[in-house]
């Protein structure tokens, strides 16, 4: 059975595939993915809050954006690391979302 923030992994994992579409999605994207994506799921921010804390409140919006960032890197075809990482670091930059990545 798995833990709770395994099942939001899960979760994160599922809307990234379904915004991917049909593509594939490369071992070593995946790989980026869940080494991206699995820390951040515990790491606070600078409202003292992770995003495991306000997944109940914010989860689908959470997943919109994973779904987002699929769709994108999806557009050549297989996903490959690069197109993720492009992906992410843009659907993060555009986003409002004080709990992305690449913001503290």
């Amino acid at each position: 059975m798995p833990n709770k923030k395994e099942a939001l992994m899960v979760q994160a994992v599922f809307a990234l595939a379904k915004g991917c579409g049909t593509a594939e999605i490369a071992d070593d994207a995946a790989d980026w993915f869940y080494g991206e994506y699995f820390p951040w799921i515990d790491k606070v921010k600078q409202n003292g809050k992770t995003p495991h804390d306000v997944w109940d409140q914010h989860g689908k919006e959470f997943l919109e954006k994973f779904r987002e960032i699929g769709h994108r890197a999806a557009q050549g075809g297989t996903v490959q690391k690069e197109a993720l990482t492009r992906a992410a670091r843009a659907v993060e930059t555009e986003s409002e979302c004080p709990f992305c990545p690449i913001k503290p």
